[in-house]
């Protein structure tokens, strides 16, 4: 039996993790098509997301900016002296959970006061709910913090087969649980599930990276360099909780159901751009090291790439998904509790979340540069402003368009971070964008979605599904051929290595 690669390339790395995803994200669809049916839209799972939010947000924030962190830092480390960047690694590790435990514990003792934070137009009845359901959460915020170092960990290490085998078993164990146990947890099911699905995950992560830290703490590991430079990316994500609270606390005001209804559009966008996400991850392992070697034509090589291959995936696919929301939600989430009512809610929602597809894996590769950089003004002064422009535009769109309107509101804000970002970058001589190329995809996805506007007027409804969906897939097709044509390339090599 053959032995797992220690290392892989970029382009090997992005297969690796595509392919663990194509299979994990497969499930996933399952798993949330399992949870519309048994629950729907109900107030009660509202209460489940509200709680869930704190937990998975808060922890994110923290565990999020140290693993970002750490990537930089530790290859100086490594590049120097292979010892100490595990003892580094060990010492990120140490420091972390300690600070996950206390975030549990205020969680575990101030529940109510944490979810009227996050949805003051909740009742009585519903917060008390989901003040129950947030205690059973108090220990996920290490869970979730360890399984986020400890993937930049095997991230940094290029061990990404690793990291997208591990990450496999989430499903694995979540969906069971959750068939299991609904009958007897209702809403409650869809905690416990995530709670064990991540903490294997966690402990597969353990496991493969037993060899790259170690919890012998000494002099020289930049433990407070690093949290140091997290700092002003926890403040920056935590500015970010606020635009999540600001949101939740309208869409509170609003009937039941339309928590739910943003998280179910959220959740199927993320199990849909998973390609673009699995690149993203590992071209920032490569980013950190070119920036580290100070080769700078190599860093605007870099960020071309990955911002031309994310916009040939993303645009046919963000015009794909606002043309067919409703028939997409349908096909996949109503039935069971999940009702036409749902389908409509969260297939408006989608759309609002539409151009996420676009602008955040932009954002995302901006973001990253200014950390590999350790350059963490910026980050935070655009954080602050998207505040005041979250709370604006959902203040402005909430009454005409409901919860759609507070999901435009996200889209509107990333694309005034993203421009924001492209513009600091361009001041410091690194011109990245393909503006020719942005202009020819958005010129082609435009004109493809009009056509199949028209035809939805014009046809019956199964031969619209069929020609559209056609057409959309033939221009994803020749958007993304050179990303396909080399995909294919680099697993035929593969192929014949073994």
């Amino acid at each position: 039996m053959k032995r797992l690669p220690r290392s892989t390339s970029v382009a090997a790395g992005t297969i690796a993790i595509l392919t663990f995803s194509i299979i994990s994200k497969g499930m996933g669809f399952f798993r949330e098509m399992l949870v519309a049916g048994l629950f729907g839209t109900s107030a009660n799972l509202d209460a489940v997301f509200v709680a869930m939010t704190p937990a998975t947000t808060l922890s994110g924030i923290i565990a999020g900016a140290l693993a970002a962190i750490f990537v930089p830092v530790y290859h100086s480390i490594r590049n120097e002296d292979t010892e100490r960047s595990k003892r580094y690694a060990g010492a990120v590790l140490i420091s972390g959970s300690l600070v996950f435990l206390s975030m549990g514990i205020v969680f575990l003792l101030i529940p109510d006061l944490v979810i009227r934070l996050f949805a003051p137009g909740f009742s009585s009845e519903i917060v008390a709910y989901a003040s129950r359901k947030l205690r059973y959460l108090s220990i996920y915020p290490l869970i979730g913090g360890l399984e986020s170092i400890l993937g930049a960990v095997l991230k940094s290490n290029r061990r990404f087969v690793q990291y997208g085998m591990s990450q496999l078993f989430f499903n694995v164990i979540a969906i069971p649980v959750i068939l299991l146990t609904s009958p007897f947890l209702s809403e409650a099911s869809y905690i416990l599930a995530w709670m064990l699905g991540n903490a294997i995950t966690v402990l597969l992560y353990l496991i493969q990276s037993r060899d790259l830290f170690t919890l012998r703490v000494g002099k020289g590991t930049s433990i407070v360099e690093t949290l140091y430079l997290s700092l002003p990316l926890i403040f920056s994500g935590s500015l970010g909780v606020i635009n999540n609270m600001v949101d939740k606390a309208f869409v509170s005001l609003l009937p039941p159901g339309r928590v739910a209804s943003l998280q179910y559009a959220h959740t199927l966008l993320g199990l849909i751009t998973f390609t673009i996400s699995a690149f993203q991850m590992t071209a920032y392992t490569e980013l950190s090291e070119l920036i580290v070697s100070g080769d700078r034509e190599r860093v605007e090589e870099r960020l071309r790439k990955t911002v031309t291959t994310s916009l040939n995936i993303s645009l046919p696919l963000a015009a794909w998904i606002i043309m067919m929301a409703e028939p997409l939600v349908r096909v996949i989430y109503q039935r069971g509790e999940f009702d036409a009512g749902s389908t409509n809610l969260v297939s408006m929602a989608l759309i609002g979340y539409g151009a996420l597809i676009v602008l955040s894996p932009i954002a995302h590769t901006c973001s990253s540069y200014f950390t590999a950089r350790k350059k963490l003004k910026s980050i935070t002064l655009v954080a602050v402003f998207s505040i005041f422009l979250n709370a604006l535009f959902d203040w402005l769109m909430l009454e005409p368009f409901g919860h759609a309107g507070i999901a435009a509101s996200t889209s509107l804000v990333v694309l005034n971070a993203t421009l924001i970002y492209v513009l600091l970058i361009a001041r410091e001589g690194l011109r990245f964008m393909p503006l020719k190329r942005i202009m020819r995809l958005l010129g082609s996805s435009v004109a493809m979605y009009l056509i199949v506007l028209l035809l939805r007027n014009n046809v019956s409804t199964w031969i619209w599904l069929l020609v559209g969906n056609g057409l959309f897939l033939c221009l994803f097709l020749v958007s993304a051929k050179s990303e396909m044509k080399a995909m294919m390339s680099r697993i035929s090599f593969l192929f014949k290595r073994t």
